[in-house]
């Protein structure tokens, strides 16, 4: 689908790229939502985009992600979506800008999630953008709140998590697991919000002219390290709360260690006895005994009775 924002305020949406007409004087925003690969070659050559920064997007370098040339500038980045099996899943966004246009490329579920913060936000039937980089400055916002969105969505799981750690006293695998998924999470949230960072110091360096669009780079950059610090605090609080479970585990295991102590004292002892007294050797004490028997039966007893009260003193259960 490609929806685009025109200069009157109007927003339409097209199906096909052949249905748009393409008057640049006209428009501030295109965005191309769920786009093939087989579909950028006839988008170039119909907006007149360089669209070689889609090839670079698993490349490392800063370079590769922040593009700047004398008629077009290209940012891309991956961004976490999140997904119904407790992972996040990699979303690329390309934002190009030329011709005075800001052209956006974007998955479905990033475009539903970042729309759902811009009608929460911004109202585009009152208020209106009078150039091109006010949309694209909304834009790195929109982007900026929707990190805030993720983190404060995985630092709640993990508060609810912790709360029902320490209420309860057993543990399942599937409890490590899910501290597994928060952390990779989490992780992929600060990778991604690192490299959201880099192209807005370097994007901040490029308006530097612009005073407004700087101030504004600048205010976003500093939202940005409060959130990095939120992922920071994320992953202490895993970090404790994968102690606090080890803790625990460790604790039942040395419960058990002590029953199974207990148990194998107290059953030796009567089988050291029961094992003397089934040896076949003519001449053994107590064995013409007439009360023999009944006393080693007792024996037997006590041997396991009297370690019992031993471990109940010291409180082993």
């Amino acid at each position: 689908m490609i929806e685009i924002y025109y200069k009157n305020n109007e927003i339409r949406k097209y199906k096909s790229i052949d249905e748009v007409e393409y008057l640049p004087d006209n428009i501030f925003s295109i965005r191309f939502i769920g786009f093939f690969n087989s579909d950028l070659e006839i988008i170039s050559e119909k907006f007149d985009l360089d669209l070689t920064s889609f090839s670079k997007k698993e490349d490392i370098e800063i370079s590769s992600h922040y593009i700047e040339s004398p008629d077009q500038l290209s940012l891309n980045f991956t961004i976490p979506s999140y997904s119904l099996n407790n992972f996040f899943e990699e979303k690329d966004i390309y934002i190009l800008i030329k011709n005075e246009i800001v052209f956006t490329f974007l998955s479905p579920e990033i475009e539903e999630s970042l729309n759902q913060l811009t009608q929460f936000i911004y109202n585009f039937e009152t208020t209106k953008i009078d150039t091109y980089h006010q949309l694209f400055i909304f834009q790195i916002g929109v982007i900026s709140d929707y990190y805030a969105d993720i983190v404060e969505l995985i630092s709640k799981k993990i508060r609810d998590l912790f709360q029902k750690t320490l209420k309860s006293k057993q543990f399942k695998e599937n409890d490590l697991d899910y501290i597994a998924a928060l952390r990779y999470n989490n992780l992929l949230i600060r990778e991604s919000l690192s490299e959201f960072q880099r192209i807005l110091l370097l994007l901040k360096k490029s308006y530097k002219k612009k005073e407004n669009t700087y101030i504004k780079i600048s205010e976003e950059l500093e939202d940005l390290t409060v959130i990095a610090d939120y992922l920071q605090y994320n992953f202490n609080r895993l970090d404790d709360l994968n102690g606090n479970i080890n803790s625990k585990i460790e604790l039942e295991q040395n419960k058990i260690f002590k029953i199974l102590t207990i148990i194998t004292v107290c059953v030796s002892l009567p089988t050291l006895i029961a094992g003397i007294y089934g040896m076949n050797f003519k001449y053994m004490p107590e064995l013409k005994m007439v009360m023999g028997y009944p006393i080693i039966v007792l024996v037997l007893i006590l041997s396991f009775i009297i370690p019992l009260i031993y471990f109940k003193r010291k409180k082993w259960f």
